[in-house]
């Protein structure tokens, strides 16, 4: 006989709160890597990332969004092992079979904006980031 049922056994795997954990200790130290740890408010407004939305995030009540982790490897200027890192800690990937996946890395590993970024998937038809 099962020990949780079926319903306990997938919101323990979904929340995986280790996984959400991860996440925020890499955000903390590349805050600190980019001088931001004494002022993340700096970093989630030029993230364009509401206050809200920061607390929920840094809470780990939920996981971010691939498009909130985005924002946050433009705003930190990260490289690419950087941003494969946090987007990995955040259970994301830009697989190399995805055109939008090959955009957004495209413009990380030149150190675009996110503005370029934008208008590059928007002459390919993707949704926006920023």
């Amino acid at each position: 006989m099962p020990t949780e049922t079926l319903e306990q056994f997938i919101a323990k795997h979904k929340a995986n709160k280790e996984k959400a954990v991860e996440f925020i200790d890499y955000l903390y130290e590349l805050m600190r890597k980019y001088g931001y740890d004494n002022k993340p408010s700096e970093l989630y407004n030029k993230a364009n990332i509401t206050k809200q939305t920061w607390s929920k995030l840094i809470g780990g009540e939920f996981s971010p969004s691939l498009n909130t982790c985005l924002k946050i490897v433009f705003a930190l200027g990260l490289d690419n092992h950087e941003c494969k890192y946090l987007l990995k800690k955040a259970g994301y990937t830009l697989a190399s079979s995805s055109t939008q996946a090959l955009i957004i890395r495209y413009c990380v590993e030149n150190k675009l904006d996110i503005y370029t970024l934008d208008e590059y998937l928007s002459a390919y038809g993707f949704p926006l980031i920023g």
